[in-house]
C-alpha cells in the first residue's frame, strides 16, 4: 500500500478497518508495515489527515467523532519522522 497512490475516501476505509481491529472489532489486522506506513503518511501530510478524516467522518455516527479523532490524532500518528521531512 503506498498511501500517496490513496484517495481520501481510500484511506478512509483504511482507517475504520484498523479502528475496527483496535477495537476488538474485527479480526482484519493491518500488518504492522501497513499500520506504520499510513501513521508515517498521514503524520507528514497534514492535508490528507484532514482530507481522510472528512472522509471517514462522514460515515461515522457523530457521538463517536471525539474518539475516533482521538484515536486517530493519538493512537494512530505520531509526529513526522525526522528522515521523512
Amino acid at each position: 500500500m503506498r498511501p500517496a497512490d490513496l484517495t481520501p475516501a481510500e484511506i478512509a476505509d483504511q482507517l475504520a478497518r484498523m479502528y475496527a481491529a483496535d477495537q476488538g472489532e474485527s479480526d482484519d489486522r493491518p500488518s504492522a508495515e501497513e499500520r506504520t506506513t499510513l501513521a508515517d503518511y498521514l503524520g507528514c501530510h497534514e492535508e490528507a489527515r484532514v482530507a481522510a478524516w472528512a472522509a471517514w467522518s462522514e460515515e461515522l455516527n457523530p457521538t463517536d467523532w471525539d474518539a475516533t479523532e482521538y484515536w486517530l490524532d493519538v493512537d494512530l500518528i505520531e509526529p513526522c519522522p525526522e528522515h521523512q521531512r
